[in-house]
């Protein structure tokens, strides 16, 4: 099975990535006015007739937005999300109610995994954040039972955990936040407990952070994986996609030093990723029962929907 990854968009601002997969279009969180996600699909020769179903991370603002929740329901896209998620949305959102009666949800469950499409397999992933429950997704495209290639995606999360490592370790494509440096955090302007939030567990990753995050699900994987490393959520205000790349590239310095790196950002679409089979995916190759199961231990937090003032 070949696919293609492509970031639309990433930052505090708005929140969209697509994978397409055997002529299946999965595309993750849905933070975008409408208008705008269809010229970020163009962008890529594209319309909204390539999107099959919408998968959410978790619901933070800039995760989803209410018109384009209306417009899954116009277009008959069903949305795939948490049920803690759902009740969410059923309490703040005015579209909601009409896409659930039109039978357009469906709940996915803690490391399960999920069948989108043939040969196309989604395990949710519980991350460490403050809009609680959070989810990072490890995303595999089998050529029947053997696995062609797989996919990392994680946006929001405050630290790591060695669940978050074995469930990406061998992904051929990182999709992991590099939000903040450090440094810029603390020497900006905005308000102690915003700068509190973001460099606790249940914020966001620094660069230094997600760098060691990286270097250790490239460890776990063994030699030439991850491919590509996709740098996702950096803050407008307190990094910098040369500060971001840097880190990324140290972390991946001596263990693959191919492999490229793509600094996503809020206002363009990042490069497409071309998902091939490669070359010795039989030896990769895992039955579905036998992913592994995770179990992660992040305690329940409030969910914070909003957060004025916060360029996360």
């Amino acid at each position: 099975m070949t696919g293609r990854f492509t970031v639309l968009a990433s930052g505090s601002s708005g929140n969209a990535a697509l994978l397409e997969a055997g002529g299946f279009g999965l595309l993750i969180d849905c933070g975008l006015h409408p208008k705008v996600l269809t010229a970020r699909l163009a962008e890529i020769s594209l319309t909204w007739n390539a999107i099959h179903a919408v998968i959410l991370t978790h619901t933070h603002s800039d995760h989803w937005k209410d018109l384009t929740l209306a417009d899954l329901r116009s277009r008959k896209i069903p949305l795939w999300a948490h049920p803690a998620h759902f009740d969410f949305l059923a309490r703040s959102s005015t579209s909601f109610e009409a896409l659930h009666r039109a039978g357009l949800t469906c709940a996915y469950q803690t490391n399960h995994p999920h069948d989108f499409a043939p040969g196309l397999v989604v395990r949710p992933i519980r991350v460490s954040h403050d809009s609680d429950p959070t989810f990072g997704f490890r995303i595999d495209g089998f050529d029947r039972d053997t696995l062609a290639w797989s996919v990392g995606y994680a946006s929001d999360l405050g630290c790591s955990s060695p669940e978050l490592i074995e469930t990406f370790a061998g992904v051929d494509v990182l999709a992991l936040e590099y939000n903040h440096d450090l440094k810029l955090e603390r020497a900006s302007a905005r308000p102690r407990f915003l700068v509190d939030r973001v460099l606790g567990d249940y914020g966001h990753l620094s660069n230094d952070q997600a760098a060691e995050l990286t270097r250790a699900i490239a460890t776990r994987s063994g030699d030439g994986f991850p491919g590509h490393l996709v740098q996702l959520h950096l803050s407008r205000d307190c990094n910098r996609q040369e500060l971001a790349s840097a880190s990324g590239r140290a972390a991946l310095a001596l263990l693959n030093p191919q492999s490229e790196i793509i600094t996503a950002r809020q206002d363009v679409v990042a490069k497409s990723i071309a998902l091939a089979r490669r070359p010795n995916a039989a030896e990769r190759t895992q039955a579905r029962s036998n992913l592994a199961a995770v179990v992660t231990a992040t305690p329940r937090r409030t969910v914070q929907p909003r957060l004025p003032g916060f360029d996360g």
